[in-house]
């Protein structure tokens, strides 16, 4: 759980104010530790989905640790008065954590993505680090719960016995799928849940260009290649909730608090 102390505040979600290196340096202390401990990566749309989503609010203020994703957040706190230290891009925090986990000699399982997603993550993961220790890979589960795949996904990580779990599902669904099932995945140090970032390493998805990575404008190459995806509409859509409504709704917080 974020520490109240040091936390941000945004649409009542609260998101550790760390830097990626104490970020990382945290994940290093779960892994010692013999429980599952759920990492976030809240951005403008989790929070948005959050304020209509008792549950998911929950799951989110309840995590062990919550990374700030998006330009977005780091625009909304500076518009409610706080100051973000660093924006640390869940992606970005995959590949540190597989460094470590390589380091460590962690057992890896990748779940979700697109079909062929998670076994092409793991040939690109391991490319990448060497002796990183990936010991399953689950693609194509983005389409709706199913009580038979989750059986068989979670008896197949349970034989597997990773130490780090990465879900590929789509938010909230893998923030709620991770908390559902917390029980059987007693086994797992960390449990993540990480969007796209299987579909991007295994190059099914195009990542944004890293200049548009570096300065927080993502949203723009989404916005601008929204075409090129299915339901173009709709992502364009997204875009904008996620850049002027979310700003809009924290301007409006900020507002009634005085």
């Amino acid at each position: 759980m974020p520490d109240s102390k040091t936390a941000l505040r945004l649409l009542d979600v609260q998101i550790d104010n760390c830097t990626r290196e104490e970020a990382l340096k945290r994940a290093g202390e779960f892994l010692n530790q013999p429980r599952l401990h759920h990492i976030v990566t809240p951005e403008p749309e989790f929070l948005l989905e959050a304020s209509a989503h008792p549950k998911f609010l929950n799951i989110l203020n309840q995590a062990d640790l919550s990374l700030p994703d998006g330009m977005g957040l780091h625009v909304a706190a500076l518009a409610s008065g706080q100051r973000l230290r660093q924006r640390i891009p869940g992606a970005d925090f995959v590949d540190d954590l597989m460094e470590l986990a390589a380091k460590r000699r962690a057992r890896v399982f990748l779940f979700g993505g697109l079909a062929g997603a998670a076994h092409g993550a793991a040939v690109t993961l391991i490319r990448r680090h060497p002796k990183l220790d990936i010991v399953g890979a689950e693609s194509g589960y983005r389409g709706p719960w199913q009580k038979l795949r989750d059986r068989q996904v979670l008896e197949r990580i349970h034989r597997a016995r990773p130490d780090i779990l990465f879900v590929a599902l789509g938010a909230p669904k893998q923030e709620l799928w991770i908390d559902r099932h917390r029980q059987a995945l007693h086994q797992v140090r960390i449990a993540m849940g990480v969007g796209r970032t299987l579909d991007y390493l295994a190059g099914l998805v195009k990542r944004p260009p890293k200049i548009l990575r570096r300065t927080g404008l993502e949203w723009m190459d989404t916005y601008l290649r929204a075409g090129s995806y299915y339901q173009g509409n709709f992502r364009r859509q997204r875009v904008r909730n996620a850049t002027w409504h979310f700003v809009v709704e924290v301007l409006k917080q900020r507002v009634k608090k005085k």
